[in-house]
């Protein structure tokens, strides 16, 4: 069984230690001080930048958007095995560039991506995080464009002669842990395209599939984080998700960085009041907020006594749900202005979504409770518009708890931006009506009601006792997007839990 858990993180004042002129401890130290078991740490990136908003909602490059998250979602199908229903790739899958080709894409634009080396010498790849699919695989083009792995110029290579999909092996190499700052082997699927493929013009790099079921496997070779397991790298089969601001983040294997955060925050807050009394000419005492080592303790007054005593305090679990493969969950209530508008909306979490993706009585109902707001007419029907004088003041409802998404300014490079971060853009320039980051999707609707049951193949109109496998079982759900991990931590066990905390 698989759960998650989010928890509100204090990323206002997360700046780099650079800022100060005083002495501060860097970010990697101020992580590997609060773990008290082994955790790695990855800074993130969005490639490309944060997603363009500009002044004026381009609505043409806003339905684009629109149609490629979309599309991702229609890779694949459900299928009835044993006594679960699961998720599996399509034959064909919709967006592939190559029949049967592997889910997921490396170097595009507008993803979120983790750097790792791999080899001796070691090269540096950028690992594009994926939450629909669960392979882990590097692909190695004869384009010159993306991040390359050539493993004939690393020593520690060791192939295989297995072939766990066309077209790829399943070599051994080291891998360059951050944080921790250890090597260790560890199995991948390693792709080339054919020749005669169009596929060798893209860009080389990796994927790294973060869904929680092997039933989305196209390669059958280990989970990346579950090798590291085996290998006793990690202790704890959990991973986290944070995103400082529209264009960087941490993923953290083994562990969260709350407790990091949390001190980054009280060491900049401090650092900010020294530099403010060192203009006005006061003297301030040099001394930095404690770092607590691991196994370290202290009874001296102002210092940090201990660590956390159990990891798990301070967050709030919910059941991953729907058919089994990606992080679908019960968002219990969706806030308005202070007014529950919706309640127990099923909703999949997906980072690299640019929006919140709502079904059509979802969005109907949300926009309905925000004076002014109405739907586009075609072919734009899928965005509403809202007075950018009168942004709603959301909230989205987890595990009992309610978490603030898109709320205020867009930071210090957005302020005066129409409407504020629930903001797409003015509709058109002067117009006092912004376009709303909550979308209507149709996904799930008029599919062709295809399904595999008991190994079988049937298609037709959803009928009796089969209407439940039909189409990408999308119909009805949201789809939680980058938006909302801002401010907020997100915690994914792919374990089995016993218990929640509360």
């Amino acid at each position: 069984m698989h759960f998650l858990s989010f928890l509100m993180l204090p990323t206002s004042l997360f700046v780099p230690a650079s800022t100060f002129a005083t002495t501060i401890h860097t970010h990697a130290e101020i992580l590997r001080s609060f773990d008290d078991a082994p955790v790695l740490h990855f800074t993130l990136a969005r490639r490309g930048g944060a997603f363009p908003t500009d002044t004026v909602a381009n609505l043409t490059f806003l339905k684009e958007e629109l149609e490629k998250a979309e599309g991702r979602f229609n890779l694949t199908r459900r299928e009835v095995r044993g006594n679960k229903l699961v998720r599996r790739a399509r034959e064909k899958a919709v967006g592939v560039k190559d029949e049967g080709g592997l889910m997921g894409s490396v170097g595009l634009g507008g993803r979120w991506y983790a750097k790792i080396e791999i080899g001796t010498p070691p090269q540096e790849i950028e690992m594009d995080l994926d939450m629909l699919v669960s392979d882990f695989y590097i692909v190695t083009t004869s384009s010159r464009k993306g991040s390359r792995y050539d493993d004939f110029f690393s020593h520690s290579n060791v192939k295989s002669n297995a072939h766990p999909y066309p077209n790829c092996g399943l070599p051994t190499d080291e891998f360059h842990l951050p944080t921790i700052n250890v090597s260790v082997p560890l199995a991948f699927a390693h792709c080339r395209p054919a020749k005669s493929s169009l596929n060798t013009l893209l860009a080389s790099g990796s994927t790294l599939g973060l869904a929680p079921s092997e039933h989305l496997s196209q390669t059958k070779t280990p989970f990346m984080f579950k090798q590291l397991l085996e290998k006793e790298v990690i202790e704890r089969p959990i991973w986290s998700l944070m995103l400082i601001n529209g264009q960087e983040g941490v993923l953290s294997v083994g562990g969260t960085s709350a407790q990091a955060v949390e001190l980054v925050e009280k060491q900049t807050t401090k650092e900010l009041d020294n530099m403010g009394a060192s203009e006005r000419g006061e003297v301030t005492a040099q001394e930095g907020i404690p770092i607590v080592k691991r196994g370290l303790r202290s009874v001296e007054k102002g210092v940090v006594k201990s660590r956390e005593p159990d990891w798990e305090s301070g967050w709030r679990w919910s059941k991953v749900q729907g058919a089994e493969g990606w992080w679908q969950i019960l968002m219990q209530g969706v806030w308005a202005d202070g007014s529950k508008v919706l309640t127990n909306q099923p909703a999949v979490i997906d980072i690299n979504t640019p929006f919140m993706l709502a079904p059509p009585h979802a969005a109907k109902a949300f926009y309905s409770s925000i004076s002014g707001s109405r739907p586009l007419p075609a072919p734009h029907s899928n965005f509403y518009i809202f007075p950018c004088l009168n942004p709603p003041v959301l909230h989205f409802e987890f595990g009992g708890w309610t978490f603030p998404v898109m709320q205020g300014g867009k930071g210090a490079d957005w302020v005066g931006m129409p409407g504020g971060k629930f903001s797409l853009g003015r509709l058109r320039d002067g117009s006092g009506y912004c376009v709303g980051a909550v979308v209507e999707t149709w996904m799930g609707l008029g599919d062709d009601r295809e399904t595999t049951l008991a190994g079988k193949r049937r298609k037709g109109a959803g009928g009796k006792g089969n209407e439940e496998l039909a189409g990408n079982g999308m119909r009805d759900v949201w789809v939680v997007g980058e938006g909302f991990f801002r401010g907020v931590g997100g915690v994914f066990d792919l374990g089995t839990r016993y218990g929640s905390p509360s």
